[in-house]
């Protein structure tokens, strides 16, 4: 009887050690997720802020306000086409 409920209370403390880890390598795993969730959420809105920067860089009409100040480029005051 004795050696019957010394193996309970082994089985008992050997499961609650058992849970004690499944609770803490959760903990770990959900820890690890957080930071990489966070991670994520910064690589997202730097992406959104450099698309809208690339967008504002290489909008048709700053990029020829560019070209017509720094390089002082203007419109040809004539244009001729050739044709076969």
């Amino acid at each position: 009887m004795k050696l019957l409920q010394a193996g309970l209370w082994l089985a008992v403390i050997a499961s609650a050690l058992i849970q004690v880890l499944a609770v803490q390598w959760h903990r770990d795993l959900l820890q690890e997720w957080q930071q990489a969730d966070r991670k994520r959420q910064t690589l997202q809105q730097e992406y959104s802020r450099l698309v809208l920067e690339k967008s504002t860089l290489t909008a048709h009409g700053r990029i020829d306000a560019e070209a017509r100040k720094r390089l002082d480029m203007k419109d040809p005051d004539h244009t001729q086409v050739f044709q076969e």
